[in-house]
């Protein structure tokens, strides 16, 4: 048993405990759980909150290997598609991981593709008919519907991976159906324009990891937009904007929703996986960035978004 490794407090920490042994030791087991104790949310921690430079690229890289490792070379949507029993939490990298995993590697300056190969059909493979991207297996076979959570993360990562390889051809259909998906659901409603039924994507998030708001989809529609010079309609985008707006004049400087204490997590005794029956173990350092006090990255964020906006319509791109 590897027992939680952090112990930091402050930001200025992470990387030594990144680069610990004991984070190299949990890597191999597993680079991805447990929530949120191990180093793969460190890493996204410390890309939140600006400080990309703080993550040892040699760790990472090792991540990548072990993912290479360590996951399905498909995601498997029916039974047929693997031989023998598969532990989905465990064995199947899920579309979140896989866009935060692009994004990353990309602004750390590597091609992640050159660690997980296999990975890089995934993009045209499991776009849904509607643009999207969802991690439950059972809608590929079934509703066929995406997930905004899913589909962002996606995009995020394309974009980035865009960006990086200097190559506007290689996912420019799979960003433009995933733009267009979340479009068509004004960033964060439903199809129909309504607020989705249990979810509270008008409050902002953060630290977000894997979560959305309204100010995450819309930051990658920005980016999108400045990426590729495309256009779009901004009764699209109003209600979204029309919230950050919001934020903004309230001065909003600390996290809406304080969500990292309800998840549950896969934990490992004796090396073998335990599927969530254990509260996910929130670090202190987490603990204080999603609380209710105020904090310098939040406005920042806001502010950020904010910019894109502005240039993307200095440039011309929201009609």
């Amino acid at each position: 048993m590897i027992p939680g490794m952090l112990k930091a407090s402050d930001l200025d920490e992470l990387r030594e405990v990144i680069e610990s042994e004991k984070s190299l030791q949990m890597i191999e087991r597993d680079v991805y759980w447990p929530k949120w104790d191990s180093p793969w949310w460190y890493m996204l921690l410390l890309e939140e909150t600006a400080r990309l430079s703080e993550i040892p690229v040699p760790v990472f890289k090792e991540l990548l290997t072990c993912a290479d490792r360590q996951y399905l070379k498909i995601f498997p949507v029916r039974e047929e598609d693997v031989s023998g029993p598969v532990n989905g939490q465990t064995e199947v990298m899920c579309f979140c991981f896989y866009g935060s995993l692009m994004k990353l590697a990309s602004k750390l300056g590597f091609d992640v593709f050159a660690h997980v190969p296999w990975a890089k059909d995934w993009v045209h493979r499991y776009q849904l008919p509607d643009g999207g991207y969802n991690c439950d297996e059972s809608v590929y076979t079934g509703s066929g519907k995406s997930s905004i959570v899913s589909t962002t993360v996606m995009l995020e990562g394309m974009i980035e991976y865009t960006r990086f390889s200097q190559q506007p051809e290689i996912f420019a259909a799979n960003m433009q159906k995933a733009v267009s998906y979340l479009l068509k659901h004004q960033i964060c409603m439903s199809a129909k324009g309504q607020p989705v039924e249990g979810t509270d994507w008008d409050k902002l998030i953060f630290p977000r990891f894997y979560e959305f708001d309204f100010s995450r989809g819309l930051e990658a529609v920005f980016d999108f937009l400045l990426l590729t010079g495309k256009k779009v309609r901004g009764i699209a985008i109003e209600k979204a904007l029309a919230l950050l707006d919001k934020k903004m004049a309230d001065k909003l400087c600390h996290s809406e929703k304080q969500w990292l204490s309800e998840e549950k997590t896969v934990s490992y005794y004796i090396e073998k996986p335990i599927l969530f029956k254990d509260m996910a173990n929130v670090p202190l350092l987490m603990k204080k960035l999603n609380g209710s006090a105020a904090n310098e990255f939040v406005p920042a964020l806001l502010a950020r978004v904010a910019k894109k906006h502005e240039e993307a319509k200095a440039r011309g791109l929201i009609v």
